[in-house]
């Protein structure tokens, strides 16, 4: 039979040994979700993490300067692979639309204003650096 003295111990000693692992494992999940953000060095392209509902990817994003690897969303890439495009294809629209008059031109300068406010959003908000 075990004394109160005993068990009283051993739950102690299991509690704070539970305890100490609890608190272990917080803090590394929490030191590592600090350092994944926009814009801070990360090791290997292509690995990829989730801290809280935002997903990212390490590789080399456009709007940080040196280009090195860095954390980015994981929308980063995709939404300037699509800008570049679209200033590719903005050349051909807007001889197409010129040719179509007044309105055409209308049209033109509604495309720019539309591939401008992408590069801007990419530059404040899904590729900003600390985000």
């Amino acid at each position: 039979m075990i004394s109160n003295k005993n068990r009283t111990s051993k739950v102690a000693i299991i509690a704070l040994v539970f305890g100490s692992l609890l608190a272990t494992t917080t803090y590394s999940i929490a030191a590592q979700a600090a350092k994944v953000k926009n814009g801070v060095a990360c090791s290997k392209a292509n690995l990829k993490t989730k801290v809280g509902s935002k997903n990212y990817v390490c590789g080399k994003n456009p709007y940080v300067t040196p280009t090195k690897l860095t954390w980015m969303l994981r929308e980063c890439p995709k939404t300037y692979d699509l800008y570049i495009e679209s200033k590719d294809q903005y050349d051909i629209f807007k001889d197409i639309l010129n040719s179509a008059g007044p309105e055409g031109k209308v049209e033109a300068d509604k495309l720019l204003a539309g591939i401008s406010s992408l590069e801007t959003l990419m530059k404040t908000a899904v590729c900003k650096k600390g985000k």
